[in-house]
């Protein structure tokens, strides 16, 4: 996962504000905990004092960070949840006037959904599983493009959602929204969604079986699927 958060880092001050929320976070703070001095951070992180003053700022901009005048800098009332939405915003600006390229986003989809779906086999319950099938029977009867591809979006929330992974979810749901005019777009989408919807219940088979490594196999396949054939009409 912070692999996938250091590619969507535009600048060293987003790769800085980075480092200071994985800092945050093995650190175990707390709401209002001071963090240490910029001199202090310089040489645990081993970057700049400069770099890490300006990290703090942009921190601070985005809402995880207070900065007290003469006093130091303190972690902000934020949920881990709260954090990754500047990232989210971050990734939406990188493409704020271009559309991004399919097989990029699909490369980014089938890592993310890899990762997803191996431990979404280890923790699902069963009320995860009852929402999934419940989605993949409403698959069986629909009929228009729209909800077709509405329906297969919850699907893949659904799934973000059953990690209890506020990054997995924010991301899952930024990617569909910017690859959501290309689905809607694309003709054969219609015609496609029955062997999407064979996938779909293969994976839920998988997840209920616990194969973790199946289901990380079977949506890797699936989203490979789905990103050749979409690039081929593009």
């Amino acid at each position: 996962m912070d692999q996938v958060l250091e590619s969507l880092c535009r600048d060293e001050e987003d790769r800085m504000v980075l480092m200071l929320v994985r800092y945050i976070r093995e650190k175990g703070m707390k709401p209002g905990d001071k963090l240490p001095s910029i001199r202090t951070f310089s040489t645990e992180l081993g970057v700049s004092q400069s770099q890490v003053r300006s990290g703090c700022l942009r921190a601070a901009a985005m809402g995880v960070l207070n900065i007290v005048p003469r006093s130091g800098c303190y972690l902000a009332d934020v949920s881990l949840s709260g954090i990754i939405g500047p990232f989210t915003l971050l990734f939406e600006a990188m493409y704020m006037n271009v559309q991004p390229p399919l097989m990029d986003l699909y490369e980014l989809k089938t890592t993310l959904e890899r990762g997803i779906s191996k431990r979404v086999a280890a923790i699902r319950t069963i009320e995860d599983l009852a929402e999934l099938k419940q989605l993949l029977d409403a698959m069986e009867t629909v009929t228009e493009h729209t909800e077709m591809v509405r329906l297969d979006e919850a699907f893949h929330e659904k799934l973000a959602n059953s990690t209890r992974n506020p990054l997995f979810i924010s991301l899952m749901r930024v990617i569909h929204s910017m690859l959501r005019h290309s689905r809607l777009s694309y003709p054969d989408f219609v015609s496609e969604f029955p062997q999407s919807r064979k996938d779909h219940r293969a994976l839920y088979e998988a997840l209920r079986d616990q194969n973790a490594l199946k289901a990380a196999d079977i949506a890797e396949q699936h989203s490979n699927r789905r990103k050749l054939l979409l690039v081929k009409n593009y």
